[in-house]
C-alpha cells in the first residue's frame, strides 16, 4: 500500500525521480510541533497509541524509501 502511493516518473534510471504522495484520508502535518500538538490532544492510551503507529508507519516509509532509492538533497528553495 505504502509502496502505490510513490509515484516515479523516469526516462532512464539515473534520472528518475520520486514523488511522495499523501493521503486525504488521514491528517497531513507540515512541522514537528503540529504533530505534537495533535497528539497532546488525545487521552493518554490514546497517545500512546497514536505514536506508536506514527513510528512504525514512519520506520516502514523511511525503509522502503532508503532500499529502494538514493537520497540527495534539493537545492535550497
Amino acid at each position: 500500500m505504502i509502496m502505490k502511493m510513490i509515484g516515479l516518473s523516469h526516462n532512464r534510471k539515473e534520472n528518475m525521480s520520486i514523488t511522495l504522495q499523501t493521503n486525504n484520508f488521514v491528517v497531513t502535518f507540515e512541522t514537528e510541533n503540529e504533530v505534537v500538538k495533535y497528539m497532546d490532544k488525545h487521552i493518554p492510551e490514546e497517545k500512546r497509541l497514536l505514536w506508536l503507529g506514527f513510528m512504525i508507519g514512519s520506520n516502514y516509509t523511511a525503509n522502503q524509501v532508503n532500499k529502494t532509492f538514493n537520497l540527495e538533497y534539493k537545492n535550497d528553495k
